[in-house]
């Protein structure tokens, strides 16, 4: 069962994110990324695995993200992404991730040598279309489903430019939004922060 969301929802996401941005993001660093990545046909919990089954199915995406707050001491920032993802292959619709709530922690003993950071967030998703890939590997999925990404991030202290490494997931939420459906894309990319 498909979930509807209705134009005051859209809407109000939208208000909400520009109310954000403009009252913190703008005062703190924004971040250009643009990455690429390959489908598995695995939950993603093996997605990681080097026996992972990859699907004909290659996904683009370009994103930018706002840090919106920083806590203690700078070493978690919270931060809000959008994203426009074009996939090629099997399948070959767009896809929206917008707004997406991530948490970042910045601070690891080895950062005066290369800097690190991890994050993880989530949000809606959009599809253009109901995903081939995804059919294939569940019982049906839905043009809306929960994004969520783990990602981790490598680059020279105090660069600009730094290296990510992300599992971009697309979710039923167990359920919440559709009775089934979803995907993995093992991927990497660079990002530049401003």
């Amino acid at each position: 069962m498909a979930t509807k969301i209705t134009f005051n929802t859209l809407t109000g996401l939208a208000v909400g994110l520009i109310w954000l941005t403009s009252s913190a993001a703008f005062a703190q660093d924004v971040a250009l990324s643009l990455y690429a990545g390959q489908l598995t046909k695995e939950k993603w919990e093996q997605a990681l695995s080097p026996k992972a089954e990859m699907a004909d199915a290659t996904l683009f995406v370009a994103s930018a993200a706002w840090t919106v707050g920083r806590y203690f001491d700078a070493r978690l920032s919270v931060e809000l992404e959008a994203q426009v993802g074009k996939y090629v292959g099997d399948q070959t619709h767009w896809e929206l991730n917008l707004p997406i709530l991530g948490f970042r922690w910045h601070r690891f003993p080895w950062d005066h040598h290369m800097a690190t950071s991890v994050a993880w967030g989530i949000g809606p998703s959009y599809a253009t279309r109901i995903p081939e890939v995804e059919l294939e590997t569940n019982d049906e999925s839905s043009r809306w489903l929960i994004y969520w990404f783990g990602e981790v991030t490598v680059g020279p202290p105090a660069a600009h430019w730094e290296i990510l490494f992300r599992l971009h997931h697309r979710s039923d939420g167990f359920g919440t939004v559709a009775e089934d459906g979803g995907s993995n894309a093992l991927c990497a990319g660079l990002r530049y922060r401003f």
